[in-house]
């Protein structure tokens, strides 16, 4: 069986070429293969190497059409292991092109494309990695590290592709925030790469090793592995990366404090975004976002302009982190134009952006909104950001320690995805308490009586939910909201707890109109820091309450779509037997 560029081996070096030659070679080399007569296998392998051609320099509609024209060509000739191969990189290119509803239907080809390898180990591989790429962009972390470690186990006969997984598997934990585990893995890819002559796969080995180090507050390190991914891109014409690079660059210029090196940076970044066919819409938004920080930072009027062009540029793309980052810019330019404190029953300008990062779990993050908001403040005593509320939130980060990572990445990978995954959790709901800091007073508190809580059974509020958790200990979980959450929220939440926490489940939902969440909790410490909250009246009518019971508190006015989730989860439903009408 043949990979889909062997058959050139004879007439050509493209193979070589494409993994590390600069763009005028490699494209001189395509126009001589174009030229010659060649037989239908080689025609075909052709096609793979100017699809692959494409793939590299980001002109993907190129790539996915003549990758399929190659996979259909290698199948009628018969050469099954080719065609699968160029099939999926087509289908590589489909993930990387966009939009996110062709996430699942590729996810769903390419587990097909396994099923049917009928044994070839290195279909199986290839198709299993591309599987995790398209899992990773539609944000299922736990999805994405199980595929990509079943490849990596199998992919030991084939090290260019164990190069690619380790590449990706990297990236998933810079993305986890297990940087420990992912400089390992990265530092291990960049020297495969460079022993293989894979100048592409060894630039994004350095770009990820880059971005884990800006994660760690460590701008030199990241700024050398970010200048080492922008030359090696630049040398072989991949835009792509060399736009990714100009932006964390322009990042890092950002958080050194130069402000006219990242204008410059996040500037060169969009015109090469741009100039890819198609234009590669995510780095020229994120560009956009950097020229607008960059100005806002020079004091230059336009740079209100710049981000409301990147804020709309992220939701064309879908992209929640841009529009989260870009909104907390837009916070901070209006915190500088009017310093004036938020009436009492108004949320801070910056409770929306801390909201969004807090659903995505970045409570580093949220500790910078927070500081934002307490220096904007004119007068400190009105800041709703305690310094309390910022040390909690920045505390812990990175979680787990680098060398347990590092350990249990290659003696025990399932119990790093299982720690990796409880830290994500726990980070998500410190975020979430963090950004409730800004918010006005008001919430809803669900105490919730279970033999079942605190036994190692999920009862933190998942990525989905409005909630967090205020309590969790044996026999009792927590939960509040803020007090303008939609009911029907509020039941799906409680419906996912009563699920998880089992059918002898009881629970008392409250309103606490004068309740505010002062600070989250600092290490140590068993819950936030809460004012205008007796949770003893609570927990009591939880517990008096038959198992199976969910009772609703006065002035709740519990509407049909929140009671129709909260009995198909198993509650029996009844009012506070003191209330009147709701």
């Amino acid at each position: 069986m043949i990979r889909p560029l062997d058959p050139l081996h004879e007439v050509s070096s493209i193979t070589r070429l494409l993994k590390s030659a600069p763009a005028e070679e490699a494209h001189a080399e395509m126009a001589r293969l174009e030229a010659l007569d060649l037989d239908p296998l080689r025609s075909a392998a052709r096609l793979f190497a100017k699809g692959a051609l494409g793939q590299r320099e980001g002109a993907l509609d190129l790539a996915r059409e003549s990758l399929s024209a190659a996979a259909s060509a290698f199948a009628d000739l018969g050469e099954i292991r080719a065609g699968k191969i160029a099939r999926c990189e087509a289908i590589l290119a489909a993930v990387r092109r966009g939009p996110r509803v062709v996430y699942r239907e590729s996810i769903t080809t390419l587990e097909a494309i396994t099923r049917e390898a009928d044994g070839d180990a290195l279909v199986e591989v290839v198709a299993t990695h591309y599987r995790g790429a398209a899992e990773r962009l539609l944000g299922d972390a736990a999805a994405t590290q199980r595929s990509l470690l079943w490849a990596l186990e199998r992919s030991q006969p084939f090290l260019d592709e164990r190069a690619k997984i380790l590449n990706s598997l990297g990236t998933l934990y810079v993305v986890m925030g297990a940087h420990g585990a992912a400089r390992d893995l990265l530092e291990h890819a960049a020297e495969l790469h460079h022993q293989h002559g894979d100048v592409i796969g060894e630039a994004i080995s350095f770009g990820q090793l880059g971005s884990a180090a800006l994660a760690l507050g460590n701008l030199e390190r990241a700024r050398h592995f970010l200048q080492r991914q922008e030359w090696l891109c630049s040398r072989v014409g991949d835009v792509f990366g060399q736009a990714r690079a100009l932006n964390f660059l322009a990042d890092v210029a950002t958080a050194r404090g130069r402000p006219d090196d990242a204008l410059a940076l996040a500037t060169r970044a969009r015109e090469i975004a741009a100039s890819a066919r198609p234009p590669l819409r995510l780095w020229i938004a994120y560009a956009t976002r950097a020229i607008g920080r960059a100005r806002m930072d020079l004091g230059e009027p336009n740079a209100r302009e710049d981000l409301e062009a990147a804020a709309t540029l992220f939701g064309d793309v879908g992209n929640p982190l841009g529009a989260a980052l870009t909104s907390w810019d837009r916070a901070k330019l209006e915190a500088r134009a009017d310093a004036a404190a938020p009436e009492p029953g108004v949320p801070s300008r910056f409770f929306g952006p801390a909201s969004q990062l807090a659903a995505l779990g970045l409570a580093g993050r949220i500790a910078e909104v927070l500081r934002d908001e307490r220096t904007s403040s004119a007068v400190k005593a009105e800041a709703r950001a305690s310094e309390k509320a910022i040390a909690a939130a920045s505390q812990g980060l990175p979680h787990l320690s680098v060398a347990q990572e590092v350990e249990l990445l290659h003696a025990e990978p399932d119990e790093l995805a299982r720690l990796a995954e409880a830290k994500t959790t726990a980070q998500r709901n410190l975020a979430r308490l963090s950004s409730f800091c800004l918010a006005p007073p008001g919430l809803l508190v669900a105490a919730v009586a279970s033999p079942s809580a605190g036994t190692g059974r999920p009862s933190l509020p998942s990525e989905r939910s409005a909630a967090a958790a205020i309590a969790d200990m044996p026999g009792l979980v927590v939960w509040a909201w803020l007090g303008g959450t939609p009911l029907v929220e509020v039941g799906r939440d409680l419906a996912s707890l009563k699920v998880a926490l089992g059918g002898d489940a009881r629970a008392r939902l409250s309103r606490v109109s004068g309740a505010r969440v002062l600070s989250a909790p600092l290490a140590g410490e068993v819950g936030p820091l809460v004012e205008g909250l007796d949770l003893g009246p609570i927990v009591a009518a939880a517990l008096s309450v038959p198992p199976g019971t969910l009772e609703i508190g006065a002035g709740i006015t519990w509407d049909p779509e929140a009671e129709a989730r909260a009995v198909m989860a198993g509650f029996s439903t009844r009012r506070d037997p003191t209330d009147g009408p709701a």
